[in-house]
């Protein structure tokens, strides 16, 4: 959670550098974000940019974690990454039609910086390291959307839920309990019903795969998780 009497930060040279993309940044291109930019707080379940809305900054949540999901037709989302701090948040839309495709909610009480999408092109001109490197990151976060259409494609329940837990586990929380994330969130990332996500997740329950806290999920067994994914 956000303690919100903490001192806002006004410095990116030392915050923005915990994303290893801005340690290629001199302090002189650091100066420039950080004139141009501004710090917003979130409280839980706020959206931090909307759907279709002019895409004129790029957001960095510097605490707190959001959801980037696609708005269906029929109020159905599909969650398609779990942000986690100092991670760049802008879109596709940077360079074709300046909006946003996706969403991004905050899904704790988070703060948030906005940094004018003009401002960080000119980084991205100036500096060809950093601009291959932003490419590289963006290309990456890519090929995890690709995967998660094969696997809501081709992957039965088991095996959708079985990949959403590892890489909540894994990629996001790092090893640790998975906290935060509802049956709901876990349905819109597996594209299945919550009624759906629960029974799965019973079973899973029943077979001694998981365990349920206080709202916190610990994968106990990661091989036979590791299975239902592969199998799936």
């Amino acid at each position: 959670m956000v303690d919100l009497n903490k001192k806002i930060c006004l410095e990116c040279r030392h915050c923005f550098r915990r994303n290893v993309l801005f340690e290629l940044l001199n302090d002189k291109e650091l100066d420039l974000l950080n004139n141009n930019r501004t710090e917003v707080f979130f409280k839980k379940g706020e959206i931090i940019f909307k759907q279709g809305s002019p895409l004129t900054h790029i957001v960095i949540i510097s605490e707190g974690l959001g959801k980037n999901y696609i708005e269906g037709p029929r109020g159905k989302n599909l969650i398609i990454s779990i942000v986690q701090p100092y991670l760049i948040n802008g879109g596709p839309g940077m360079y074709v039609d300046m909006r946003h495709h996706s969403s991004l909610m905050a899904l704790v009480d988070s703060r948030a910086c906005f940094i004018d999408v003009n401002i960080f092109k000119e980084v991205i001109r100036k500096n060809s390291i950093f601009a291959e490197e932003f490419i590289k990151c963006f290309s990456e976060s890519n090929i995890h959307t690709f995967s998660q259409f094969v696997t809501l494609t081709q992957k039965n329940m088991e095996g959708r839920i079985a990949e959403a837990l590892l890489y909540l586990k894994n990629d996001v929380f790092k090893n640790g309990s998975i906290k935060y994330i509802t049956r709901q969130e876990i349905a819109d990332l597996t594209g299945l019903t919550k009624e759906s996500t629960i029974r799965v997740m019973k079973e899973f329950k029943n077979e001694c795969v998981i365990d349920e806290e206080d709202k916190e999920i610990t994968i106990l067994n990661e091989n036979a998780l590791q299975k239902y994914a592969d199998l799936g």
